[in-house]
């Protein structure tokens, strides 16, 4: 039995094309042949139905209701509805059974071919729906949605410079939901390059960025990259900082880069450094620390001497730690060591990156949050996270 939700949107569909079967045959001449009645047609198909055969069901729908403009509206719900339901395949029939209708209206028409190029990306076909939506964004009344639907497009497949060319062309109609996109896109081309060996080519192409976003972190990394392939480790030690000053919740991501270029410079004292972060406030030495453990870099020197803080500042491990080992104070370093040691080991078991828009948990950090495709959106864990199993279930 199909769930009652759904069986009864589909009763409302049928309802619904059974009064545009109504006024559809009362503004038509009556037939030389007598169509099979309303009734046991509805039945049939509401049988169907509710017993889980929708290709059945569909072929019924198909034959009650003459595609119109005053009929037309019924189709596209019905698509909707198994495109919902992961029919691709139904909804797929239910646009094109709309398409090959010469006598619609364009709007209808344009709808119809938005919806099946829903229905292609909904089914992994992203060449067919490029086409459609590349027809409809050349000045159609779904041109905004086809960009959009174009974007994303181009963003699952890597393919970036065609982003960028969607991207202007929906800056024309529209502000961009997430106005760092294309730096993004740029940064995608510009380590493509980087990691080609093509070192100026990617250097031009972050300058771009900088015309798009000042100060974007993901160039200013980028950046220190290819300062430390090209021996500049001086340089890769100030983007760095600037990042850091800029958007400290990246630090979990600055700090291996960080520790390379200052080795680069014979400096591996990250307490000179950052001496003004280790000398502030306890929360800052408690940053650092956690940051280094998410980095993989628990096993160094700077990371004992901001334990402690860690430890206190932590709601968990203010109360287990004690309870176990003693107070943070009166912890050897040999102790601090193989705390932060089992610590590092927890966090590569767990989710250290959550999104902030759709709550994605990641082991790892993606500029794009793979769940809902929003820019940015991944930010360290605040901490130390004990989760139920329960919770899990």
């Amino acid at each position: 039995m199909l769930p009652d939700l759904f069986a009864a949107e589909v009763i409302a569909l049928f309802l619904a094309a059974a009064a545009g079967w109504y006024f559809a045959r009362r503004s038509q001449p009556k037939p030389h042949t007598p169509a099979k009645p309303l009734k046991v047609e509805y039945l049939e198909g509401l049988n169907f139905v509710l017993n889980e055969e929708p290709d059945k069901a569909l072929e019924v729908f198909l034959r009650m209701v003459a595609v119109d403009d005053d009929t037309v509206e019924t189709h596209f719900a019905l698509g909707a509805l198994y495109r919902r339901r992961g029919e691709v395949n139904l909804s797929i029939r239910v646009h094109e059974n709309i398409i090959a209708r010469p006598s619609l209206q364009t709007s209808h028409r344009e709808h119809a071919l938005f919806a099946l190029g829903e229905d292609y990306f909904r089914a992994g076909l992203f060449d067919r729906a490029e086409e459609l939506f590349e027809r409809l964004a050349n000045g159609s009344g779904r041109s905004l949605g086809a960009l959009r639907y174009l974007l994303r497009i181009y963003e699952q497949q890597g393919e970036w410079v065609e982003a960028i060319g969607a991207y202007e062309r929906l800056k024309y109609l529209v502000s961009p939901e997430y106005p760092t996109a294309i730096a993004h896109y740029l940064c995608e081309l510009a380590e493509a390059r980087r990691q080609a060996g093509d070192l100026p080519a990617a250097r031009e192409l972050l300058h771009r960025v900088r015309a798009e976003q000042r100060h974007f972190p993901r160039s200013a990394l980028l950046r220190a990259d290819i300062a430390i392939a090209e021996n500049n480790a001086e340089l890769a030690v100030r983007l760095c900082r600037r990042v850091v000053e800029l958007h400290p919740h990246l630090l979990p991501l600055v700090l291996p880069r960080f520790m390379t270029a200052l080795r680069a410079t014979q400096n591996d004292s990250i307490a000179s450094a950052f001496h003004d972060w280790l000398q502030a406030a306890p929360a800052r030495r408690a940053d650092i620390a956690y940051a280094a453990i998410v980095a993989g870099l628990e096993s160094e020197p700077f990371v004992i001497e901001c334990l402690r803080d860690f430890i206190r500042s932590d709601p968990n491990l203010g109360e287990l730690v004690p309870a176990l080992a003693g107070a943070p104070a009166s912890l050897s370093a040999l102790q601090l060591k193989s705390l932060a040691g089992a610590l590092g080991r927890i966090f590569r078991r767990t989710h250290r990156y959550r999104c902030v828009e759709c709550g994605l948990g990641s082991a790892t950090h993606f500029w794009q949050c793979p769940g809902c495709r929003s820019w940015d959106g991944l930010s360290p864990v605040a901490r130390l996270e004990v989760v139920s199993r329960a919770s899990n279930l």
